[in-house]
């Protein structure tokens, strides 16, 4: 079958399906490395498969996309203009006329490389393109639009909003990454949502089932425990404050040896995150990372020993189940979407909102090193059963399937 994958790809993220100097390459969309292993689990099948995305540092006037492949793939690399809002030169923010041009390019990427279906992920720019562009087709939603809009009320986020309405309305097959965000997007479909969850590449499923074993003392408990927040975006979706707090209030109290290190955009140093702290004295045992290329950031993981999942609301947030890989216990909202779906029986829930309940939370782990021992089996029991690439190609296999069948 040849598949044609629409989304926020990377370059680096399908740089080992090509034989050449990715350096030459246009950089891609980065934040999705899970489309990459996707890619790499259906050409593993045989599949010829082909992927369709966007760069920002392309020349708007192209004649057609960029083109670079490897065995069985391609890769259609379309301009994408740099302001959503503000004019690019004599081009319009991408949001006033709702990405048309970046949709103009992705439609003709997927007419030229004729696949026999088209996989668009998020609901939006790509999801257009590939309905418009007439070949049978499956949506992934990602998230829930209104829910986006409620906690970043802009613009720019209104505009997406419509766009996902739209193209979740025309849709012919939809699928969703978690039973939450399915029920969420179900009312603006005119078919049923089939759920099927994000990919993890195989190499994070090789973690053994012995990570706390050197940690459990006649004390029951250790001098120190690193806990990692892995977050994009200094916003009240992120919900990062209260987190914070809670981490404060046991450094300070109890545990002066325990230290946090938060990745990711906002979080590095001399950025809001650590700006906030100074003014407030929590920066004591905060390690602020901020942006970490991917790769970088699962080493970094591995050296952690439990993760605080603080937001308010994600639909299958993947850093979640690659601390379950990890074999890292997690602590994420109750109420925050599919968190506590994704994390299953490999952490605990909790109230989010609360610094009182986080700061439980965590020390209900870091007091019991054999509870976080049995949790990390079973993170990385969940993460192998649910989340291998492997499960998911085949629930995407009989997706394809279906698609052609209409």
């Amino acid at each position: 079958m040849k598949i044609g994958i629409a989304g926020p790809i990377s370059t680096e993220s399908i740089a080992p399906f090509l034989p050449c100097d990715t350096a030459t390459l246009p950089v891609g969309c980065g934040g999705a490395p899970l489309l990459g292993t996707l890619i790499g689990e259906l050409l593993s099948r045989g599949h010829e498969v082909s992927a369709y995305t966007m760069s920002p540092n392309m020349p708007l006037d192209l004649p057609q996309p960029v083109i670079a492949q490897g065995e069985r793939f391609k890769v259609y690399y379309c301009p994408q203009r740099k302001h959503s809002v503000r004019l690019n030169g004599w081009h319009l923010g991408r949001i006033v006329d709702f990405f048309r041009l970046e949709r103009r390019y992705l439609q003709q990427a997927i007419r030229i490389d004729n696949p026999d279906v088209v996989h668009a992920h998020w609901a939006y720019e790509f999801a257009l393109a590939a309905i418009s562009s007439g070949k049978p087709h499956i949506v992934t939603c990602h998230d829930a639009p209104d829910v986006v809009l409620k906690y970043m009320p802009n613009i720019y986020r209104f505009g997406r909003y419509l766009m996902a309405r739209h193209c979740l309305g025309q849709a012919k097959l939809v699928t969703a990454v978690s039973p939450y965000l399915c029920n969420a997007v179900q009312k603006y479909c005119n078919v049923p949502i089939a759920v099927v969850q994000n990919p993890l590449p195989d190499f994070l499923l090789t973690q053994e089932y012995d990570k706390y074993s050197n940690k459990i003392d006649e004390n029951n408990k250790t001098d120190q425990y690193r806990i990692a927040m892995v977050i994009n975006g200094w916003n009240a979706l992120k919900n990062p404050k209260p987190a914070i707090i809670a981490f404060n209030r046991l450094y300070v109290t109890d545990y002066p040896n325990l230290e946090l290190h938060i990745f990711g955009s906002g979080y590095g140093p001399g950025e809001q995150a650590e700006f906030w702290a100074n003014n407030n004295n929590f920066k004591c045992g905060i390690h602020f990372h901020g942006y970490t290329p991917h790769c970088v950031l699962l080493e970094k993981l591995r050296a952690m020993d439990l993760m605080l999942h603080p937001a308010l609301e994600e639909s299958c947030p993947m850093g979640i189940a690659e601390a379950l890989a990890l074999g890292l216990p997690v602590i994420g909202g109750e109420s925050s979407g599919g968190v506590p779906w994704v994390i299953g029986d490999g952490g605990l829930t909790t109230d989010v909102s609360s610094p009182l309940a986080i700061e439980a939370a965590l020390k209900s782990l870091i007091s019991n090193a054999e509870l976080l021992h049995t949790l990390s089996i079973n993170a990385i029991r969940r993460a192998k059963a649910v989340f291998s690439a492997n499960v998911v190609a085949n629930m995407y296999e009989i997706q394809y399937n279906h698609a052609l069948d209409k």
